[in-house]
């Protein structure tokens, strides 16, 4: 609209000024333009208004666009505010009750310990009764024996409300309850003695699955840790939890490796085992062609001194016979004795 006004206001400018031309040339006595030549004279004004025009009708075009678009991300942007306001509300319920918390922080746990590389059944197990009637909500199992008792109930009604808090004074009032509410949780848990029925080390984790859920509260009690610590209760965040659970991982690993160390050694040892009945097998069956030969040998001999000697006196005597004797030679090769042997265990 502004552009068509600008038009507007330079046409009348330039209308104005051959009126103007053609006033003061009837003054001094000239004579006026003709049509024609205010014709030729205004042409190339139309020309330049027109070409004005049409980009002032382009202009208003991508600007009706443009606003059809803001319109459209505006309406987008208010439906999933709308929906986002919902979702949170149904957290909120959802997590308002002490129960439907602890099952979302298993599931947080549960991830982390996928992502660890635990599996359920093998390196860790959910909910297993104590004796004292408690029951842990995850129980991590150590390589070469203990295991971890982690409890995934936290606080968070203090916390919700220090968020939607607008008032400072209202807000810190509201994370030191959330840090009040923390360490009473830590005292519930030190009182529930998982570690005195257990085959844990000495300490239960008190697993937070929000980062904030900590930090605020340290911001509220920097002596929170310390004061957790004292009633043996750790509390674990998801980056301080996925760092202990790949611990407990690598120490898997490592104790795999061992065992197949130990299967490798044993694999080894039975395997000299039967070379050594090997070599005994081998060794009857050196002497046995040792003796074979030697009594070879020794017939040979015999038969050289007994046999061949009558024989011959025979043939001197003129008998015939129709196949010729023939003597036997001895066996002259060596049977190759092996220098060293492997040597057996004690």
């Amino acid at each position: 609209m502004a552009v068509l006004f600008l038009l507007v206001g330079l046409l009348a400018e330039l209308i104005g000024g051959v009126l103007l031309g053609m006033a003061l040339a009837r003054s001094r006595g000239r004579t006026a333009p003709s049509v024609v030549e205010l014709d030729a004279l205004l042409a190339p004004v139309r020309e330049n208004i027109e070409s004005l025009r049409r980009a002032a009708d382009g202009a208003n075009r991508d600007r009706a666009a443009a606003e059809s678009a803001i319109t459209t991300q505006l309406t987008a942007v208010q439906e999933r505010y709308a929906g986002l306001e919902e979702a949170t509300g149904q957290l909120r319920l959802a997590l308002a009750g002490g129960k439907t918390r602890g099952q979302w922080g298993e599931m947080q746990l549960e991830g982390l310990l996928d992502h660890a590389g635990l599996l359920e059944g093998v390196h860790y197990r959910r909910q297993g009764l104590r004796d004292s009637g408690t029951r842990p909500d995850i129980v991590v199992l150590l390589p070469g024996g203990g295991e971890v008792l982690v409890d995934a109930k936290f606080p968070f009604d203090a916390y919700w409300q220090s968020i939607s808090e607008t008032d400072e004074t209202r807000r810190a009032e509201m994370l030191r309850k959330h840090a009040a509410d923390v360490l009473a949780r830590a005292r519930e848990l030190a009182g529930k003695g998982y570690s005195d029925v257990s085959t844990s080390p000495d300490f239960v984790v008190m697993f937070l699955p929000l980062e904030s859920l900590l930090s605020v509260s340290l911001e509220a009690d920097p002596l929170l840790l310390e004061k957790s610590f004292e009633r043996r209760v750790v509390l674990a965040t998801p980056t301080s939890m996925v760092a202990l659970l790949r611990t407990i991982a690598f120490g898997y690993q490592r104790q795999l490796m061992a065992e197949n160390a130990e299967e490798i050694r044993a694999a080894g040892a039975e395997m000299l085992s039967r070379l050594g009945t090997l070599s005994e097998h081998l060794d009857g069956m050196r002497r046995g062609l040792e003796q074979a030969v030697r009594g070879y040998n020794s017939f040979v001999g015999s038969y050289d001194r007994q046999v061949l000697v009558q024989a011959r006196r025979l043939h001197e005597m003129g008998v015939e016979a129709p196949k010729g004797v023939a003597g036997a030679e001895p066996v002259a090769a060596e049977i190759r004795v092996s220098g060293s042997a492997v040597p057996r265990d004690a």
